[in-house]
């Protein structure tokens, strides 16, 4: 009697922790939306109005196939040949460095006559 109820104990705590164990691992994963359909459909809407030539809205339709499946190659594919033609077209503007000039002599001198500072 004694072991039917130590086993039957274990087995509720096992399905316990399992149960438990399983809800933790469900909680972690994360939700990816992937909608093929979706993303075909914003897809062809954009190649649409690439050749009305309206690019700032053929982009927002690639953002929309893109958000739509994530993972799909061909909505990426898409939507850089968009970015590469507004760049082409001048719309998007290049990232330009900018590189200041050094100040040579505005910098103070070691012995020249001045106020001296002590300290840190």
């Amino acid at each position: 009697m004694k072991k039917e109820k130590f086993i039957i104990a274990n087995l509720i705590i096992i399905t316990v922790i399992g149960l438990f164990s399983s809800n933790l691992s469900a909680q972690n994963k994360q939700n990816y939306k992937m909608d093929n359909i979706g993303a075909k459909h914003y897809i062809t809407i954009s190649r649409e109005e690439i050749d009305k030539n309206n690019l700032p809205l053929a982009k927002v339709y690639a953002k929309k196939a893109i958000q739509a499946n994530s993972w799909n190659k061909e909505a990426w594919a898409n939507y850089d040949d968009i970015v590469q033609k507004l760049a082409d077209d001048g719309e998007i503007q290049p990232y330009e460095t900018f590189l200041e000039k050094s100040k040579a002599n505005s910098a103070p001198s070691a012995g020249g006559g001045g106020s001296k500072f002590e300290g840190c």
